[in-house]
Formats: C-alpha cells, structure tokens, sequence
C-alpha cells in the first residue's frame, strides 16, 4: 500500500457504506517489538465517480494539496454520490501480514477507473464489496441493470420501462444460442467469447436450455435415456461425473421489489419461443394445436390467479410476492414445452392476522371488495360492508395501490385467467365464499365467563359469526364447539377441555390461516390439473425439465414470526449451497488441476443451520417437541430456548428480551 495508492474507505457517512481515499502518507513502526504500518488516508478530490462535469483544473491537482475548500467542493460535486461526506484525514495502524494477506476489513485497494465497469465482475482486478458496488453503480447510471459474475446474473430493478425484452432482443441471444456460444461451449481465453451478447435473463434461459439439450443428445449417444443415471430432483453429482447434466435449474432469488417476478416471466416468455421453434423445425408427428404456446400460456395465465391470492402491497413493493414458487417446465427430446407443474412454499398467513402501517393484506380482499356485484354481495352476505368494516384489512388503514393499479381490474383479470385455466363458475364461487369467510373470521368476538373449571368463554352470535357458519356451511353450535374448547385424545378416553378467551382467540387466528391456505393450495392444485399433461410425459420416455424458483430474500421486520424464521432458514440453506458450488468446488477443481490460485476466505453458515435444524437441540425440534405435549406453551417454548440454545454464538436474548418472551438470531 504504497503513498497515492487509491482505496475505498468504509464509512458511514456514506449511503453506500465505503467512501473513496487516497493514501496520503504511510510510515513503518514499531510497537511492542511488532512492526505496523500507519496510514494516513484523505479523501480522494479527484473524480473517482466518473462525472462528465468535472473540471481539467481539478483532475491536474495534486491529490495531496491542502486547500480545504476546493477539497470540500470536489467531494460534494460529481455524481452526487457522495455529497453528504465531508473531507477527512483518519490515521490507521495496520498488521503488515493483515496486507499481505489482503484481510483489511474497513481498506480496500481500488481499481483503475478504466476497468470499473465490467459485464463481467471476475474482470475486476480486485473482487470486494465496494468494487462491485461502484462497479453496479456505474452501470446502472448508464441504463445496463444485468452484470455477470461466472454463471450468476445480477440485476438490478431499473423501476421503469427498459427496450431490453422486444422479440428482436429475443431473436439475437436465440441465434447466439444456435451458433453454440453458450456458456458450456465457450472457455476462457477463447476469441469467441468476447462475441457473446451481454449479460441478460434471456442469456441466462438460453444457456439452461442449450445444456439441456446437449445432455440429451449425449444420452442419445450413449444409447441411455436422460438423466439414467437417476439423479433426483436437487442431488448434486459427484466431482467425477462429467457428463452434460440434463436437467437444469435457475433460481431467483431477491429481496422485495428486486423484480423476481417479472423475471421469472421473462425466463418463461424464452422458453416458450424456443419451444414454438422446436415443433415447427421438428417433424414431431404431435398434434398441430400449437399447445406449446397454450401451456406456456396457461402458465403464464396462473400469474393473476396466483398474484391475487399470493402478493399483497408491503412497504417496499405493491405487489410483492408473500410466498415462494418452483416451477418444473417439461421438454421433450426435440426441446418442445410439453407442461409444467407449479409447487409453492412458506405462504406469508401472518399477514391474514396483521399488516404494519402502509401495507395490505393478499389483494384478492380487496378486489373483491372493490368489485364485487350485487348478487354477489347478497350470496356472500357482504350487502354494505365496505373494507373499513374487516378487521383483517382495516388495520394499517391502507387500502390501496401506490402503482395506480386498478383492484377492480385486477380481480376481472384473475377471473378471466380462472376460466381460461378451466375453473368452472361453482367453483370460482366456492373459492370467493371462503375469501368472504376468511373476512368475517376476523370479526367474531368471544366473551369471558368465569366457572369452576377456571377461565371459559363463549362465542358471540354476531353478524360475523353467523354469515361465517353460512359461508363455512355448518351450524352456529358446531363453530362455537369447535373455536371454544379442545379435544385431548388419551388412551382412557377423550376430554373436552374448555378455552379462555385468549385461547378462543388464537384458535379463531388458526382456523383463518387453515381456511385460507387449504383454498390457496387448492388452487394451485386446479392449476396444476391444467398445465401438466401426463399423456405427453408417458408418451417421450426422453422427458426433461428446467426448474425455475423464484423464492423471496432474507427478510427482517419489527415483528418477526415463524415465517421468517422459515424464510430466512431457507435462505441460509441457499446460501451453503451457493458457497459450496461456487467457492469450494471452484477451488477444489483448481486443485486438482494444479493451477496455483490464492485461497479466498467466505463465511461459513452452517453453525446458524445447526441452531434452527439440529436434531434434538435445534429450534424447530424444540418447537416441535414443545407441540407435541399438550403443556406445551409460547413461554415454555422461549423457556426452553433460553436454557438450550444460550450458549450459541449466533442465539441471543437479552434480559429486556426475555421479559417479553422474545429471542434474536444473528445470521446472514
């Protein structure tokens, strides 16, 4: 690190988290008989920020010189990325080895300015934090929201409309595709690889779906059928299978209002133009329906059905997915879409309970609400109620969409796609009346009552209880029996055991979730009947698939519940996934092929999977255990947690936390 050496600084005084600096002075002492090296860093007035509006007389300047008010101005000018830093000078003491071994936690070298802006970040010369961030930054500003890192692509939401997604765009990274300079046939090094189109989703589909053909051309060629090797769905191969695999899988993965979504669409939209290619370029001897295009189609049709259903408005994004989705796309041995199936997972119920300020609950309340006929008010008791009067929707007082999207036409547009993926009008009315139901569930009251079997309770015969009975089709008694005591199952016989009104309110909590997610389910099931064509699947015994999941990112609110516990422990469990195929296999491929590489260092997430998993003395097993036993409490639980998991590095729960039954895990 030598004097005029540029560096990137963390800071928090910038949004970023690093700032730029210049080494303005270094000097070796000795301290205790080890030698250490001060540095002094100043902010670097020179434009690091590639701003077109930068001055010749500044650029000449000496990066040392000590006019503090040119210093001041060239900071906060430029691109404005750092107009909120004020000039610094801090000295550091830092360990020789921490250089040599380039562990310098709050310094980093920085690159040339003519070598920030790759489409590919292994071309930087230093790969960390602030060099991709000013990397994505710089490219952003120009409008380029993809950058690749090896086989991963980053985007970066642009939140307007992009010319990037046109079937001309679609046309050229399919004729690349055609040409073999794909990912799999081009190596480093290779003249051809600086002929590839730029990073893009469509590049990434098509990559995908060229190393699912070449896989099974090589089964054909080895007189084997895809994948005879039998791997499962998610089994990773051994180091020494070599072969092509032929499934192949994408994932999407993002924080909220990082445009997964739309990006699985996109994926979607290539596939199926491959798709339509491949029947008319094969003589397939199927059927000439052009069923490609309407299962892609269908597909793409359960979009309104399941956003409806599935995403709701959140501080961040207005229609943000609340759960996760895997989607299996089927080809047949010409490459043509022959069906699909759609598995979802870890739906946000909590939201049906309570939403913070500025969200809503899963739209389809409102869009009923919004657009709901008549007769549809008086076969589903609605008559006047408006939102304002659900407890389910009013309680953020938000009842609309920041993105000027219609809840009426939404829901016109969601009826259309259930017609079109073949739900019959009983149906679609069967589904609504437990929407409805959903509704009054969170309107029924219970009143305490005091006895000699302790704490009881009853269930108010309201307007919501009652329309909630007719919509469930059962009788008042039966929902007050079934919301107002419990059953134990014991060998001797079965007790009734009557609840509190707390314990009445918890139930009502848990038969809102029930309802709800058992009609999510079965509309993906109905979905499902739809686009998967088992005829097809028995008929190309050379059957493969791409899985696309598009799952949401790590999540942290003032209220955390189970979901997110889930959420982020599936997360984590990618995250070991990724830095086992990226970062250990990489470095063991390099050793085996006896190429000298300098080792990298990357956290290591598996004692944060130990605490949620571990058999026994994980959290979920003591989340289970504590469900099994009819004593089993929240408080006990926390309780339990507390003795057993204290010691943890990763556990926390403070005297201030325990107090309220609460707990942290420090991950991610």
């Amino acid at each position: 690190m030598e004097k005029g050496q540029p560096v990137w600084l963390r800071s928090k005084a910038s949004q970023w988290g690093w700032v730029p600096a210049v080494v303005h002075d270094r000097e070796e002492v000795t301290i205790k008989g080890i030698t250490v090296l001060k540095v002094t860093l100043r902010d670097d007035p020179r434009s690091v920020h590639g701003s077109p509006n930068t001055s010749s007389k500044v650029e000449t300047m000496s990066p040392f010189y000590d006019v503090d008010i040119h210093r001041t101005s060239e900071i906060r000018g430029g691109d404005g990325y750092y107009t909120a830093v004020e000039p610094f000078e801090i000295t550091l003491t830092i360990d020789l080895e921490s250089i040599e071994r380039d562990e310098l936690d709050d310094i980093k070298i920085r690159d040339n300015e003519s070598n920030t802006s790759v489409e590919d970040l292994i071309g930087l010369t230093h790969l960390h934090e602030p060099a991709i961030l000013h990397s994505l930054r710089l490219r952003y500003d120009e409008d380029v929201i993809y950058t690749s890192t090896g086989p991963i692509l980053i985007a970066i939401n642009p939140f307007k409309a992009m010319p990037l997604y046109t079937n001309e765009v679609m046309e050229k990274y399919r004729l690349q595709g055609e040409l073999g300079l794909s990912v799999g046939n081009v190596k480093k090094g290779d003249s051809s690889s600086e002929k590839r189109l730029p990073p893009h989703a469509y590049l990434t589909a098509d990559d995908a779906y060229r190393a699912m053909m070449r896989g099974i051309e090589n089964s054909f060629s080895t007189g084997a059928s895809a994948n005879r090797k039998s791997h499962r769905r998610g089994e990773v191969k051994s180091q020494d299978d070599n072969e092509t695999p032929t499934n192949q899988s994408i994932l999407v993965s993002g924080e909220s209002g990082a445009g997964k979504t739309v990006t699985t669409k996109i994926v979607l939209n290539y596939f199926a133009m491959l798709s339509k290619l491949a029947s008319a370029n094969n003589n397939t001897g199927e059927s000439s329906n052009d069923m490609t295009t309407s299962v892609e189609q269908q597909v793409l049709d359960s979009n309104p059905i399941l956003e409806s259903f599935g995403n709701a408005r959140t501080i961040r994004n207005d229609n943000s997915s609340r759960f996760g989705k895997y989607i299996d796309i089927r080809f047949s041995q010409n490459g043509r879409l022959t069906g699909a199936s759609i598995d979802t997972y870890l739906l946000e119920k909590v939201r049906l309970i309570r939403q913070a300020g500025g969200e809503r609950n899963f739209h389809v309340f409102y869009q009923l609400l919004e657009a709901a006929t008549e007769q549809e008010r008086d076969e589903y008791f609605l008559g006047d109620m408006q939102m304002e009067d659900f407890a389910l929707v009013n309680q953020s007082g938000t009842f609309d969409r920041r993105d000027m999207v219609s809840d009426k036409e939404m829901h016109k547009e969601m009826l259309d796609a259930m017609h079109t993926m073949g739900f019959d009008a009983q149906l679609i009315k069967n589904i609504m009346r437990l929407v409805v139901a959903v509704l009054y569930a969170g309107n029924m009251t219970f009143t305490e009552t005091t006895s000699l079997k302790g704490e009881t309770c009853t269930l108010d015969e309201t307007e919501a209880s009652e329309a909630l009975a007719c919509l469930l089709g059962v009788s008042f008694g039966k929902l007050a029996e079934a919301l107002t005591t419990r059953v134990l199952f014991l060998r001797e016989g079965n007790i009734v055991k009557e609840l509190s009104a707390k314990q009445a309110y918890k139930a009502s909590e848990a038969l809102i979730k029930s309802i709800y997610g058992a009609n999510f389910d079965y509309i993906v099931q109905t979905i499902n009947r739809s686009i998967h064509n088992e005829k097809v699947d028995k008929k190309h015994d050379r059957n493969a698939f791409i899985g696309v999941l598009d799952i949401f990112g790590f999540e942290t609110f003032e209220v955390n519940g189970f979901e997110q516990l889930c959420i982020n422990y599936t997360n984590e469990t990618l995250q070991q996934h990724f830095n086992k195929h990226v970062f250990k296999m990489e470095q063991q491929e390099y050793e085996r092929e006896g190429i000298l590489w300098k080792f990298i260092s990357f956290p290591d997430n598996q004692d944060v999977l130990d605490l949620i998993d571990m058999k026994r003395t994980g959290i979920l097993a003591i989340l289970d255990e504590q469900c099994i036993v009819d004593w089993g409490t929240d408080d006990k639980f926390v309780r339990h947690l507390y003795t057993r998991c204290e010691k943890h590095n990763r556990f926390e729960a403070a005297p201030g936390q325990q107090a309220s039954s609460k707990f942290s895990i420090e991950h991610y």
